[in-house]
């Protein structure tokens, strides 16, 4: 009997970079795909970066996606919209559109379509959850064939957009992450934006019209009842750019409604800390996606074929 990929499990990892997978309204998306080397059809998650939805790229932290594919999961870093490409739902749109190209030329690179998650840190980790929330994104379980998305996870996201989310005060004393103040930013941009800057860039609306009732229509918060996958949160205790109260909130209201879902507190942790990379807290990530999207089994290793660049959604 094959053993099935385990926690402590460590593959080689072929990366494939720059793959396009979409042009809505001509805007060109690409994503890096770190492949677990000898694991046999691996499950798949999408990972979406951070940046306030303005800025950031697929590309940032790209260690953090190469450390989960080692313990054997194929895990795409891609692009999306920024608000100032295109306001909401672009960014949904794009996600949706990753996911109908895993259907697609994805099948090329030997992956599980038909388990795929979900994994966004910061506005990352927001899209991702509500992306679950929305009906154009499959969800298990379901009678068509393609993929479906079956667990979510978020690093430090802002789940409750509205004045209520407001309440959830960052932690004064710990320092704005250098990464943030230094993140390249739209010109005649304030380092870092206010949080209702950033709401009412994503809605593509002026910051004095923005009211509680757009703002809850992309908060996942309020869409909870919607979400029906399994969700695990993990956030810093010490957060100073998202208030740790938004991961509480959000487990608590997932539970109250008979959801599936797991929190996990970092203590003393920053926004975007050091402490999301352990060994400890990828395996912790890497146990719950393998309890929720099955395991992979590992196959004799085979040469590194050449990546061809030219598979794409051509």
């Amino acid at each position: 009997m094959r053993t099935p990929v385990g926690q402590s499990a460590r593959y080689e990892i072929q990366f494939c970079p720059d793959i396009e997978f979409g042009r809505p309204h001509g805007h060109v998306l690409r994503l890096d795909l770190s492949l677990p080397l000898g694991v046999a059809g691996p499950a798949v998650v999408l990972y979406l970066h951070g940046g306030g939805w303005m800025t950031g790229s697929r590309k940032s932290h790209a260690a953090r996606a190469e450390r989960l594919a080692q313990h054997g999961f194929a895990v795409a870093s891609i692009d999306y919209r920024s608000s100032t490409a295109a306001p909401f739902p672009a960014q949904i749109i794009d996600i949706v559109t990753a996911i109908e190209w895993l259907n697609g030329p994805g099948q090329a690179f030997g992956v599980d379509t038909n388990r795929v998650a979900l994994w966004g840190a910061s506005a990352g980790a927001h899209l991702a959850l509500l992306a679950t929330a929305t009906p154009a994104i499959p969800r298990a379980p379901h009678d068509l064939p393609g993929p479906h998305v079956q667990a979510a996870v978020g690093y430090f996201g802002c789940y409750d957009l509205t004045s209520r989310g407001d309440r959830d005060r960052p932690d004064a004393d710990s320092p704005i992450p250098r990464e943030i103040l230094e993140q390249d930013w739209p010109s005649g941009v304030p380092a870092p934006p206010s949080a209702r800057y950033l709401r009412a860039r994503l809605l593509g609306i002026d910051e004095s019209t923005v009211c509680d009732r757009e703002l809850a229509a992309i908060s996942p918060f309020a869409k909870a009842h919607d979400i029906h996958v399994p969700v695990f949160l993990l956030h810093g205790t010490r957060d100073s750019v998202t208030s740790v109260q938004q991961s509480r909130r959000m487990a608590q209201e997932l539970r109250r409604r008979g959801k599936t879902v797991r929190l996990r507190l970092l203590e003393g942790a920053n926004h975007e800390d050091s402490a999301f990379h352990t060994d400890t807290t990828v395996a912790e990530v890497a146990a719950f996606l393998h309890e929720h999207l099955g395991r992979s089994y590992p196959t004799p290793p085979l040469p590194t074929m050449p990546y061809n660049k030219e598979i794409d959604s051509k």
